[in-house]
């Protein structure tokens, strides 16, 4: 029996994981409660380390949301919102892009600048910034563009320029001419209008000078003007650069004084003289192809 003790005693320790826990003395009796017979064995109890606990996770639609790692900002009950303004732009290159710096602001509209503007063309443009974000750049005239220009000469207002093209562009015509093709879509007051084309164009590579046409063209009354005109024809291989504007007389006819719209981007074309070459003739025969 006290073979079996043993067994059963070692069994039971070598199931469990080494401890530091200091062995403990058990005696055994016989179940008559009579006096043991069995030397006392010294027996190492072992303690099961706890288990970690499971982190508690519930279910929140098709994710699981762990609350022990996870949680909700509720800030947006209690915003903090700067002063609302209007910001106003300009540049002497292009019209003012988003990210701009402003270089004066104000809380209301209207408002008068205090800023000076030196001789040349000014792009300006106004955003509203409502405390937190900036809007986009809001309309300033009647065709819907999001900047003004304003034309300084000699250091007073030149007029407001007409709207430039609304689109152009150059083709390759037979014989070295060079067509200049192009719309105009303009709803200003007809006091803001277009009265002419300006077309201006080099053949020596050189880029076209604005506010300085070489050819002229009526622009009609319509809402919708289009435009086309023929150059002089041109060598083969000529470089040849056209710069298109608009113009308005805010003048007399006998001394006019011309307003320039500022959209003058410069397009550039090669004169091509050489013709394609004629499409092979392709001749049939009855029946099937020649053997050797």
């Amino acid at each position: 029996m006290a073979g079996e003790v043993v067994h059963q005693l070692a069994h039971v320790v070598r199931r469990r994981r080494r401890s530091t826990v200091p062995p403990r003395a058990v005696q055994w009796r016989p179940a008559g409660g009579g006096p043991s017979t069995l030397p006392t064995i010294a027996v190492k109890v072992v303690r099961r380390p706890a288990t970690k606990p499971r982190r508690r996770v519930t279910a929140f639609g098709p994710r699981l949301i762990d609350f022990r790692r996870r949680y909700a900002d509720v800030r947006g009950r209690y915003r903090v919102f700067n002063a609302a303004e209007y910001r106003f732009y300009r540049s002497t290159t292009a019209p003012p892009e988003p990210g701009d710096t402003p270089f004066e602001t104000n809380a209301t509209l209207p408002h008068t600048t205090t800023a000076t503007f030196a001789d040349g063309t000014w792009y300006l443009a106004c955003a509203f910034f409502d405390g937190v974000l900036e809007g986009p750049f809001l309309p300033q005239d009647e065709q819907g563009r999001a900047y003004r220009v304003l034309r300084i000469s000699s250091g007073a207002d030149a007029g407001e320029p007409p709207a430039g093209p609304t689109d152009w562009e150059l083709t390759q015509e037979t014989g070295g001419v060079v067509r200049v093709r192009g719309f105009l879509v303009d709803v200003t007051d007809t006091d803001k209008t277009a009265d002419e084309w300006a077309i201006h164009y080099t053949t020596d590579g050189t880029t076209p000078a604005e506010d300085s046409p070489n050819v002229t063209a009526d622009v009609g009354s319509g809402v919708l003007n289009i435009l086309e005109n023929d150059l002089p024809a041109q060598s083969h291989g000529t470089i040849v650069k056209v710069r298109l504007q608009t113009r308005r007389n805010d003048g007399t006819a006998g001394s006019p004084s011309w307003v320039y719209s500022a959209e003058s981007t410069v397009a550039t074309i090669a004169v091509d003289l050489v013709q394609p070459s004629a499409p092979l003739s392709a001749d049939a025969w009855p029946g099937t192809s020649p053997e050797d």
